[in-house]
């Protein structure tokens, strides 16, 4: 038997048919247009049900997010157990998997993007057990971490962000299974789904058939196939971050980007578990007024 649940943090709590509502500083406050949300809670369809408070992670830029109203912080440097979203999958006999794929829609059509609201995802991988008030927020150039200081293995940029050419090699991500992903640069127009362009700025989001979200290969019950000193005590290789496929990891603006030089896997982990689990930061944004109901979130994989 396969299944994929959802849940908040690190304490199983499984949100289930429930869903995950962004508000302002509270509970049922709204957020203002063109601001991202600084609460985010379980709740039901329609995001009147008070239920569990999740992790916020609050979208700063491109590269930096707000854990626990916190201080920007590059997202490489966001610690897993404050990630807003834990996804797990999980099967009767060990498995590999690949292909992972997260989608944000209309709740109608997994192709439609959600209307009204722009959401931006990172995939967050990060063992290294800090406390927010003792991470290095200066390391690098303007909130990207020099690649010396890294301490991360998801994502070092948002997804539905606009991404600078300075620091990205490439606006794209090749899993293993050779699907490619597309995110955009700053001088580009945004996601490419035909469907948005009606309100302004609502190009700046994850959704539809114009930006879907690589997740990274077989990362085990807890991530621990993508923790390298795990993979290092069972004799394996140091898993290499997500971000050395798309990040420009030379030191000079004008540098030929340096795209996954060095990086012996840069798909994720190789082993098979009987649970899978991914985490994510999650931020959103209002373009026009009034509740957002015909917004989901779809995950999907493949297993072997």
């Amino acid at each position: 038997m396969a299944e994929i649940t959802f849940g908040i943090s690190d304490s199983n709590i499984n949100i289930g048919g429930s869903g995950l509502g962004f508000y302002g500083s509270t509970f049922g406050s709204s957020v203002q247009i063109g601001s991202y949300q600084e609460s985010t809670f379980v709740t039901n369809s329609d995001g009147t049900t008070e239920g569990p408070e999740a992790n916020n992670v609050k979208y700063i830029n491109w590269a930096s997010g707000d854990p626990a109203l916190g201080s920007g912080v590059p997202l490489s440097k966001i610690n897993s157990n404050v990630a807003t979203l834990v996804i797990n999958f999980d099967h009767t006999s060990a498995v590999n998997v690949q292909n992972a794929q997260l989608r944000i829609y209309d709740r109608s059509n997994i192709n439609y993007p959600a209307s009204g609201v722009n959401t931006k995802v990172a995939e967050i991988v990060n063992f290294d057990g800090k406390t927010y008030t003792t991470w290095d927020s200066t390391a690098g150039p303007s909130n990207v971490a020099s690649s010396s200081n890294q301490i991360g293995s998801g994502d070092l940029f948002w997804w539905g962000a606009p991404w600078t050419s300075t620091w990205a090699g490439q606006d794209y991500y090749t899993n293993s299974s050779g699907v490619r992903f597309d995110n955009f640069f700053s001088t580009e127009d945004g996601n490419g789904d035909s469907r948005l362009g009606g309100v302004s700025g609502d190009k700046e989001t994850v959704g539809g058939t114009g930006i879907v979200v690589p997740f990274l290969n077989s990362p085990g019950s807890g991530q621990k196939f993508l923790n390298p000193e795990f993979n290092e005590n069972i004799g394996g290789t140091r898993r290499q971050p997500k971000w050395r496929q798309y990040y420009n990891q030379g030191t000079e603006p004008d540098d030929v980007p340096d795209v996954g030089t060095g990086a012996t896997d840069t798909y994720g982990g190789t082993g098979v578990d009987t649970r899978h689990t991914w985490r994510a930061a999650l931020s959103a944004s209002p373009v026009s007024i009034g509740s957002k109901t015909n917004y989901g979130l779809y995950f999907s994989l493949e297993y072997l």
